[in-house]
């Protein structure tokens, strides 16, 4: 295998950079305006930067959201997966069971509490595992089962939850892109032992980086933040009760949240339009499949995703034209990193065959017209 060197890593950013800057149709962008620079401008003016009183108020308000009764801000949704596994008591030895079909934070963050992943498949149905995927991989090490709902979906939730209930694991929901989504009269994040949500620039609302971690237990709460705040229980406290970690958000990041929160409302009803209006224009077209969310949820898409004959071919093609596609998740067991054998048929074609099309909800409808009518051809030429 050829080692990758400094300037490889460049080049390809340099690469990625170049294509991103061509793109006239974003595959995602976020919205942020003078409601967000006011409340920035307003931390600036108070001259206190780190977490205080935005800080608090975007997570009592995510929590009221996600019908959970506790939450914490993290820098990041991968820290908060992290400070989760501790406080669970998560070791090493411990297995955890997570789909091959899934962001790197994921299996990372288990490895880095100190756990080993163990990869299953996903049905490709959902594109999430369902207890018959986690039953091939189960063990006596498993100690939780980390879900993850790809693209805001999820499958029969609530049978997973009686599942690992009932094997005595705990259930793990990383629900980062599933915010605001509903399953079975349920906000998705009231789900599992704890949840966690991310605010990256390409979910439905932003902080730009960011993250969230929800629970009902007070205990794990406590135990999450005193990991959070580099072990202790809060700044200013002397003592270290673990070896925890700097995983705090800043108050200029939840300030641009709350202002986020006040637009959510439209940013939900568009991402919904949008899909339906993709699902209108490509129906018809010949080896075009779109995804469908789980009808037993209200769901929030958080991408908009064809599965097509060869996924390459036809990204290659809308790039040429400016339009800002990506692939699906590469599988996570096949990484260098991990090099795990097995079999992942699911995940592997979703690989090879799934399209994310332009889901920003500043999309126009003349915008998706382009993108749809540029596919219609690619497959159906004149």
């Amino acid at each position: 295998m050829k080692k990758h060197t400094h300037s490889d890593v460049v080049t390809s950013y340099q690469a990625y950079k170049s294509r991103v800057a061509r793109e006239t149709i974003p595959c995602y962008e976020p919205s942020i305006g003078k409601e967000e620079l006011r409340l920035v401008t307003d931390v600036i003016q108070r001259n206190w930067l780190s977490e205080n009183k935005y800080t608090r108020e975007f997570e009592n308000r995510l929590a009221k959201i996600c019908s959970r009764k506790y939450s914490v801000a993290f820098a990041n949704a991968t820290a908060a997966l992290i400070s989760g596994m501790k406080a669970l008591g998560i070791k090493g030895g411990d297995e955890i069971i997570v789909p091959s079909f899934s962001h790197s934070a994921d299996p990372n963050s288990i490895s880095n509490s100190g756990a080993i992943p163990v990869f299953a498949d996903v049905d490709p149905a959902s594109l999430c595992l369902t207890r018959q995927t986690i039953e091939k991989v189960i063990t006596k090490k498993t100690k939780a089962i980390l879900y993850v709902c790809a693209y805001g979906n999820v499958s029969d939730l609530e049978h997973i939850v009686a599942y690992a209930k009932s094997k005595k694991l705990f259930l793990i929901n990383d629900c980062a892109p599933a915010l605001f989504g509903n399953y079975k009269q349920k906000p998705i994040p009231s789900y599992g032992d704890f949840s966690v949500l991310s605010f990256f620039a390409d979910k439905t609302i932003t902080t730009g980086e960011g993250g969230m971690l929800l629970s009902n237990n007070l205990a794990l709460i406590n135990k999450v933040n005193t990991y959070k705040h580099d072990g202790r229980k809060e700044r200013g406290v002397d003592l270290i009760e673990y070896k925890g970690y700097n995983f705090r958000i800043t108050e200029l990041q939840t300030a641009v949240g709350v202002a986020q929160l006040k637009k959510a409302p439209y940013f939900v009803k568009r991402k919904k339009e949008i899909l339906r209006y993709y699902q209108k224009k490509l129906t018809d077209i010949k080896n075009v499949r779109v995804f469908s969310f789980n009808p037993d949820g209200a769901i929030v898409p958080h991408r908009v995703v064809i599965f097509v004959p060869n996924a390459k071919k036809l990204m290659a093609y809308l790039t040429s034209l400016g339009i800002g596609v990506r692939s699906m998740f590469m599988p996570m067991h096949s990484m260098p990193a991990y090099k795990i054998k097995g079999d992942f048929p699911n995940t592997q074609e979703i690989y090879k065959t799934g399209v994310c099309l332009p889901s920003a909800p500043s999309l126009t409808d003349k915008n998706i017209e382009f993108v749809c009518q540029s596919i219609k051809e690619f497959y159906e030429p004149r």
